[in-house]
């Protein structure tokens, strides 16, 4: 028989107080990586013990700020996985423009705006005239915040992106670069807990990115369940370069490229 699991009270109170004080639910998320997070974060600043930690978030701003960053994970880059945006623009999206003339696309897990912003580029290229339109989400508010402005990006980030597109869709401004008021048209940002929120219905494409992978089974196949249902048939799911959706047939979805998904028609 297995034995009883043993829950941490200290850890639960402290959770608590992290999820109140960052307003991310963390209870989804798997907690031995978690927790091996966190534990870094309390090494380098000489933490010692959950209480210890808890004291140090509700007084320290940057203290807090570094804790959010490590657990949300905001690690993004504009053309992420550079040959998979030239799939879509090439063959994807105009596909997709035959089908239905004006796209809604969704990037869920949208970090600083990289991954949104990418897409509105992309669309502008394949057709600039056509009214589609890019809803970015995420679950972390301060990033959302940074997202919209679509400033201070810095090289690392648009390392990938064309020449010819970050010549035509970015400004540098000392060091860093910004995008066109041209591609922030595009894309409305909003703020998202795909563990708890209703999903936009009807999406032609929905990107979700290296993000599952931190949660438990039980909340990815919430996810896939409400993405599934929230693409129209023939619509695309585009995942990251290391996820894989197990059992993807039981959700309408086949492979249609690397990454890539499609719902049955």
């Amino acid at each position: 028989m297995s034995e009883p699991v043993v829950l941490d009270p200290e850890w639960l109170k402290f959770r608590g107080a992290l999820e109140k004080a960052i307003g991310v639910p963390l209870g989804a998320y798997k907690e031995p990586q978690m927790k091996r997070r966190l534990a870094s974060v309390m090494t380098r600043r000489g933490i010692d013990g959950w209480p210890s930690f808890a004291r140090a978030i509700a007084s320290d701003g940057t203290l807090l700020t570094e804790v959010r960053d490590t657990l949300t994970i905001n690690v993004s880059e504009f053309f992420r996985q550079a040959d998979r945006f030239v799939e879509l623009q090439r063959t994807f999206i105009p596909a997709l423009i035959r089908e239905r003339k004006t796209l809604k696309i969704w990037s869920a897990g949208c970090s600083v705006g990289c991954e949104p912003y990418t897409l509105s580029m992309i669309l502008n290229e394949v057709d600039s005239k056509g009214a589609h339109s890019v809803l970015a989400t995420d679950v972390d508010l301060p990033i959302l915040n940074r997202a919209r402005t679509g400033t201070g990006y810095p090289a690392a980030e648009v390392r990938s992106v064309p020449p010819a597109l970050l010549k035509k869709y970015f400004v540098e401004e000392a060091g860093t670069y910004r995008v066109t008021d041209e591609v922030k048209r595009r894309v409305t940002f909003r703020r998202h807990d795909l563990l708890s929120d209703p999903y936009p219905a009807d999406q032609d494409i929905i990107l979700c990115r290296n993000v599952v992978i931190y949660f438990t089974d039980d909340a990815k196949q919430h996810i896939y369940n409400g993405f599934a249902r929230a693409l129209r048939p023939g619509g695309l799911l585009f995942v990251g370069g290391s996820e894989m959706i197990m059992r993807s047939a039981d959700l309408g979805l086949r492979a249609a490229s690397t990454s890539i998904y499609q719902k049955a028609a």
